[in-house]
């Protein structure tokens, strides 16, 4: 008996720690982006004071309207969600038949190719700013959602296939098999059977590729001009000079406000993303 008190005092224990440190990690994590929304909702006078102020005395939301009178943060806002949109529905159609036969069928050069695409990814994106500037520039792509699509994919099509790729191989194949003796082509079985069951990966690998094209800056900026394709970080990027210097309360609140599609899509999607990740990365 007193061992095994002992032991549940111990196991206690541990969970207390284990909840004090999942607060501490969370804090950590979560501090710079609670500091941002202080600053956001901060008058500008207040910020330059002496001493540190972590609850600001007087909330503001003049930097929000002030994101909207100064800037045409309603424009750039727009041009990213179609941005990141089309990205994610141009991506997918053309990740999902390309994993599947990855996952599920033998042909030569199979190896090569998948070995191929992972290098294409690992690439920085910084590399392939000159080569698709010179394409863009021949083709007339430059300041075009197209051309901004083209190069977001440069890196989400091999990062969506090579995930599916792995989260297919997980799932069995004797419904296909079934399906196909029912009389189902290949095709028809990929559509009806693994594609349900691959809902969790394709949704992570949407909600990435999403992420990525919304956050990526280097190709918005390399190949836009204007405010007519222009995206948010673009926008809050060259949006950093007043009369006083850099205006820091709004500078935050567009930040806050170009986190929120993210954190919100993140949040509610945060199922699938993990069981997408973690069966997409187990298998290869």
């Amino acid at each position: 008996m007193l061992i095994q008190r002992m032991f549940r005092g111990f196991r206690g224990q541990v969970s207390w720690w284990q909840t004090l440190s999942s607060v501490l990690v969370v804090f950590f994590v979560l501090g710079p982006f609670i500091w941002m929304a202080m600053i956001s909702l901060t008058p500008e006078e207040q910020l330059f004071v002496h001493g540190v102020r972590y609850i600001p005395p007087t909330v503001t939301l003049n930097n929000y309207r002030q994101i909207f009178h100064l800037l045409n943060f309603n424009r750039a806002f727009t041009n990213s969600v179609i941005v990141a949109t089309l990205t994610t529905a141009w991506a997918l159609p053309i990740s999902i038949p390309a994993a599947y036969a990855f996952a599920r069928m033998s042909f030569p050069g199979r190896t090569v190719f998948i070995v191929s695409l992972l290098l294409v990814y690992m690439l920085p994106g910084i590399v392939l700013l000159i080569p698709l500037l010179v394409i863009f520039r021949t083709v007339g792509l430059l300041n075009t959602y197209a051309g901004l699509i083209l190069a977001e994919s440069t890196h989400a099509i091999p990062y969506a296939i090579w995930l599916l790729t792995n989260y297919i191989a997980t799932l069995p194949r004797d419904l296909e098999d079934a399906a196909r003796i029912d009389g189902c082509s290949r095709m028809g079985a990929m559509l009806r059977v693994t594609l349900p069951l691959a809902v969790p990966g394709v949704i992570t690998a949407a909600l990435v590729i999403f992420i990525a094209s919304w956050n990526n800056f280097s190709f918005a900026f390399m190949f836009t001009s204007g405010d007519k394709v222009r995206t948010t970080p673009v926008l809050l990027r060259q949006f950093n000079q007043g009369e006083a210097g850099i205006e820091w309360g709004i500078q935050m609140a567009g930040s806050v406000m170009a986190a929120l599609p993210v954190a919100a899509a993140y949040l509610f999607f945060q199922k699938f993303l993990i069981r997408g990740l973690a069966a997409g990365g187990v298998k290869g």
